[in-house]
């Protein structure tokens, strides 16, 4: 069974209580999942990126695949 994957990329910043998704990109799920996340956080500069997985490609149904965190796009207001 095909399985389909959504990536989904966050703004966060715990200074200033932030946590917002920021946009949504539909992954290949012949290539490798964890390179095109990092793709995406790069260009979002996105210090979290939580992957959900599907059956169906309209993503009605989905869960959480896995979180990905990247202390170089971390926010640095409060230093």
């Amino acid at each position: 069974m095909t399985k389909y994957y959504l990536a989904v990329t966050y703004d966060v910043c715990e200074h200033n209580a932030i946590y917002i998704d920021m946009y949504e990109y539909i992954l290949d799920s012949t290539k490798d999942i964890e390179l095109q996340v990092r793709d995406v956080a790069k260009v979002d500069v996105a210090p979290v990126v939580k992957v959900y997985e599907s059956d169906t490609s309209d993503f009605k149904d989905f869960r959480l695949y896995k979180e990905f965190t990247f202390k170089e796009y971390e926010c640095g207001c409060n230093k």
